[in-house]
């Protein structure tokens, strides 16, 4: 009893702002569709046949490319700053710690904001460029994959590099010392011991990075120029735009469904690689 009263406020706001939220999404894309693009009352499978038209296929596609372009961005740059910090760093590590997250305190859209000021034709970047004679006219950055990809490292490398961190953390540092006594240089050590024991805090990183990165809606638009039309792009176009309640619904809900299959995915290898380290 008293665990439940414990309990019952979390239980309540997770009824009220989580399942209650998602029933509603849910019921919404079953509903039809009026002549002001309201939802009407009924069941119908109208929306998410639409989805299987041969428009959204590419929005779909290109969803899962740039999350998975911008997993593996964050990945290859956050795992040698997680070494650093867990293995070079010493006692400036808390520090160093500290500097990545201090991002997280100015809001989301600043951050983001700043990026068009900096990469934006008459920008920082451009101005340093052409003031040192490195090139002779602006180069267009806003609007580009590049822009996009460099929004997105910079939106989820802390939290690429927290889980792989605590990962590192956590490994006994004798296991790196009884390589070396077995005669391992530091490459051979790193990938027979450190990476392998590390995967746990990879695989987790991947995850922080990929299932946001499928709907994230700010970043292709304010540094893509919203030529890079994914998920969470579509869903706010067909909510406020076209008027389409029913099918935005239908996609968040198929993409809410993409998310949960990566996330069992993702539980069942881990699960393996954690008996395979057992």
């Amino acid at each position: 009893m008293v665990t439940l009263l414990l309990l019952a406020p979390s239980l309540v706001m997770a009824v009220l702002l989580l399942a209650i939220p998602l029933l509603v999404v849910i019921a919404y894309s079953f509903a039809g569709r009026d002549a002001y693009g309201g939802a009407v009352t009924g069941f119908t499978l109208e929306s998410y046949i639409e989805l299987f038209q041969p428009a959204y296929l590419p929005i779909f596609v290109n969803s899962l490319k740039i999350a998975a372009m911008s997993t593996a961005v964050c990945v290859l740059i956050g795992y040698p700053i997680a070494y650093f910090i867990a293995f070079r760093a010493g006692r400036h590590s808390g520090l160093l710690l500290a500097l990545l997250l201090i991002p997280f305190w100015i809001d989301f859209m600043i951050r983001m904001s700043s990026w068009m000021v900096l990469m934006g034709r008459n920008g920082t970047i451009n101005g340093a460029l052409t003031g040192s004679g490195i090139i002779d006219e602006p180069i267009r950055m806003i609007g580009t994959y590049p822009a996009v990809m460099v929004g997105m490292l910079y939106a989820f490398l802390p939290t690429t590099v927290l889980p792989i961190y605590a990962a590192l953390c956590g490994i006994n540092r004798r296991l790196l010392e009884a390589a070396d006594d077995l005669g391992a240089g530091p490459i051979e050590a790193f990938w027979r011991v450190t990476f392998p024991l590390s995967l746990p805090g990879v695989m987790a990183a991947m995850l922080f990075v990929f299932v946001p990165a499928m709907g994230v809606y700010a970043i292709p638009v304010l540094l893509g120029g919203g030529k890079s039309l994914i998920l969470g792009n579509l869903i706010v176009q067909l909510f406020l735009d076209f008027r389409n309640i029913p099918l935005g619904a239908a996609v968040s809900v198929v993409m809410l469904v993409l998310s949960s299959v990566i996330i069992v995915f993702y539980m069942r290898v881990l699960r393996r690689v954690e008996e395979a380290h057992a």
